[in-house]
């Protein structure tokens, strides 16, 4: 791994005469400003997005400094290392070819604004593995700060100490308002350092590993020459059949299909050149718009997203309807069904899985009817669409199941000539097909609009039996000084996110925990408690859940003496919901026993999906399960949007809901019995000692492996001289 070439610092200290840099990141990152400020001019473009190593050169401190600057992964995918695409991922390794013999250090870089928790620290480690295991000994993690702050502010984050920590504490914060040079001066001297613990050794990826990335490389755009020679050989073919005498209509219409975050609303207003969808605004129901485009008229359905990686099945009903109605809504049928994909981004089997099942809802004649539409078009800049293709095996079996039918659009840009391109495809693809439409299966639509019609008729009836019930109770109801609250729920459905918005801060850590979690604040005029429990998984069955997780079920109640106001049922409102989810709910919630039921309330999460729909629509849509298990609660029920902490009212709500519950129990809590109560914690007590009895035999057998590898080490280093 070491080259021996490598300068070391002289004894005296002085500065190394070359020091070469990778910058490793998100690409909220702000890479690039660190770029410019440790060159010290504007070297690297901030305005230029970029799926390529760019690298630069200069001066600095009587030192030759090479910066490498490699793309940044996304925000939105974050769980596991395969989110970010393949060819990202040989750019950071061939990110080393661009400072030969090989980098000083690597810089992670952190913004002082991004919102740095558990998946985004695995993120960036997962990225750093790639250059090879002993990466972390040649890191040092950046902190890009644009405010007056403390360095200790910076480092007060678990997820960002623990990092650190990897790093073996190597860190730096740069300030880019600040054009002094000694914070430059002082980042060079720690890389120096960085140096010298390494030997005097810069960081060398192995040489069959560059070799592997490079063939994959020349590899794929090889084929990425092939594939756009073959497109535009079926494109020549679908022309000359329009001017065989194919009419087109004067009207186009389409639909967006895609999971969540993909682009569909950004898309439909840069195909119709206006603001008509609202980007960032979710909704459970289609939406439809026109509008004319170079002396066409264009209609465009979008449909509701969904979880990229979930399987139809794991769509809520409401999502799998919509997605089927989408097509009734063009009128006489769409011309062609738009396959919405983020171009850059990795392209996974279960995406691909998720993708076929949902698409395949409209009828698996559907495929002859499609195009791939690549949003995102902006971070391509001088990288082929094809490149990014023939490095995701599962993104070409998807085009290839669309006949080779791509596009790729940049909503950021106003250049229409991407929107012409696009409706020519339409053209072509109509052309090349039997029929000029998309042929709808007309019965099926008929059974879903009469479903949807029943539906949406039930939820009215709930909603207006809930308002009634509410109004004859709120009214002279007294306001309770405090309020304790437990959250139960299955992991990932937004319980701590609950409690958050109902502190209106973010006093529970965004982290994963065995153990119960209490925070108080004072909402709304009254002290609130609210205790967060660990959440099951989902389609594990009861008596297969940690006995663990069933303990602190038991503990939570006695956290907020006398016992809570109110046992808060968490779930997600766009998932579905199984006989197997009420069954697992339920069997939770009896851990506390039968009279939990009287101070239950559901609490769904996501709220913002839903848009404008009542939450009654979801409850009646998942049917009898999720109907028996509102029931259940007494048909007490709150929608939280934990994105939008400024709407108090929907929280000064749920506090009166609440209230009005406490009063249907007579003014009495969740009795929590004393002796019990003792028992329960004893009994964690117990357990926690044993974890911590366990934790330091464990400590102690790592300290004597640590010492042991250290003399090893040492004896092979005496050996070599």
């Amino acid at each position: 791994m070491a080259d021996t070439r490598s300068h070391k610092p002289t004894a005296g200290g002085g500065p190394l005469p070359e020091l070469r840099i990778v910058l490793l990141g998100n690409k909220t990152a702000d890479k690039t400003s660190a770029g410019n400020i440790i060159l010290g001019r504007a070297a690297f473009d901030p305005n230029l997005r970029t799926l390529q190593c760019v690298k630069r050169q200069g001066e600095v401190a009587g030192r030759q400094v090479t910066v490498v600057d490699t793309p940044g992964w996304t925000d939105h995918d974050l769980y596991h290392q395969n989110d970010s695409s393949n060819f990202i991922k040989q750019e950071i390794v061939l990110s080393v070819m661009l400072c030969p013999p090989g980098p000083h250090a690597v810089l992670l870089v952190i913004h002082e604004d991004m919102k740095f928790k558990g998946e985004e620290r695995e993120a960036t480690l997962n990225h750093l593995h790639l250059l090879g295991n002993h990466a972390l000994k040649h890191s040092l993690v950046l902190f890009i700060r644009e405010t007056p702050t403390e360095e200790e502010i910076l480092v007060g984050d678990g997820n960002i100490e623990s990092l650190v920590e990897r790093c073996d504490k190597r860190y730096h914060v740069l300030d880019i308002k600040n054009k002094d040079d000694l914070q430059v001066q002082v980042l060079l001297e720690k890389i120096e350092e960085i140096v010298l613990e390494n030997n005097g050794h810069h960081y060398e990826v192995e040489s069959k590993t560059i070799l592997e990335n490079e063939k994959k490389r020349m590899s794929a755009n090889k084929r990425a020459e092939q594939r756009k020679g073959q497109k535009q050989k079926n494109r020549t073919w679908s022309r000359s059949w329009s001017m065989k005498g194919f009419k087109f209509h004067s009207e186009v219409r389409a639909v967006l299909l895609g999971c969540k975050g993909s682009g569909k609303s950004s898309s439909g207003n840069t195909i119709l050149g206006k603001e008509e969808f609202q980007p960032g605004q979710r909704s459970a129901v289609c939406v439809k718009r026109q509008g004319e485009v170079a002396g066409t008229k264009v209609t465009l359905v979008e449909a509701p997203g969904w979880y990229s990686y979930k399987a139809s099945r794991s769509s809520s009903e409401m999502i799998r309807k919509e997605i089927v109605l989408s097509q009734s809504l063009c009128d006489e049928s769409p011309h062609c069904i738009l396959i919405v994909i983020r171009a850059g981004a990795a392209f996974t089997s279960r995406q691909e899985m998720s993708m076929h099942q949902h698409v395949s809802l409209l009828g698996e004649g559907v495929w002859s009817h499609t195009i791939v539409l690549f949003t995102h078009g902006d971070w391509l800049v001088d990288t082929s669409i094809e490149q990014h293709i023939e490095c995701e095996t599962h993104l070409k079996s998807l085009i290839e199941r669309c006949s080779n039918r791509y596009h790729v659009l940049n909503n950021y840009s106003k250049d229409q000539v991407q929107v012409s391109e696009l409706l020519k495809k339409i053209v072509e693809i109509t052309a090349g097909n039997s029929s000029e439409n998309w042929q709808m299966d007309k019965k099926k639509i008929q059974e879903v609009s009469d479903w949807k019609r029943q539906m949406e008729d039930r939820a009215e009836k709930r909603l207006q039996k809930v308002k009634s019930r509410y109004q004859g109770l709120s009214s002279g109801l007294k306001q309770l000084p405090s309020m304790g609250m437990v959250l139960l729920g299955t992991k990932f459905h937004g319980r701590t996110s609950a409690g958050n918005t109902i502190l209106g801060e973010h006093k529970f850590d965004m982290i994963r925990t065995a153990e119960c979690m209490r925070r108080q604040g004072d909402v709304a005029g009254r002290q609130v408690t609210v205790v967060d429990v660990p959440g099951w998984w989902r389609n594990i069955n009861f008596n297969e859940s940690a006995e663990i997780i069933k303990q602190e079920i038991e503990f939570s109640v006695t956290l907020c003496p006398p016992g809570p106001h109110a046992v808060l049922l968490v779930l997600c409102v766009d998932l579905c919901f199984t006989e197997e989810d009420r069954k697992i709910a339920e069997e939770h919630m009896e851990v506390l026993g039968d009279k939990v039921w009287n101070h239950a309330m559901m609490l769904f999460t996501n709220g913002d999906w839903l848009g404008d729909t009542p939450v009654e629509q979801y409850i009646e849509s998942e049917g009898e399960h999720l109907q028996w298990l509102v029931e259940r609660c007494g048909n007490r029920y709150h929608i939280f949007d934990n994105e939008h902490w400024g709407d108090g009212t929907q929280v000064t709500e749920l506090l009166k809901k609440i209230e009005v519950m406490v009063a249907e129990n007579g003014g009495c809590t969740f009795e929590v019995d004393e002796k019990w109560a003792r028992d329960m914690e004893e009994k964690r007590n117990h357990a926690c000692k044993r974890v911590e009895d366990f934790m330091v035999k464990v400590n102690k057998q790592d300290q004597m492996f640590k010492m042991f590898i250290g003399k090893s080490m040492e004896m092979h280093s005496l050996s070599q001289r």
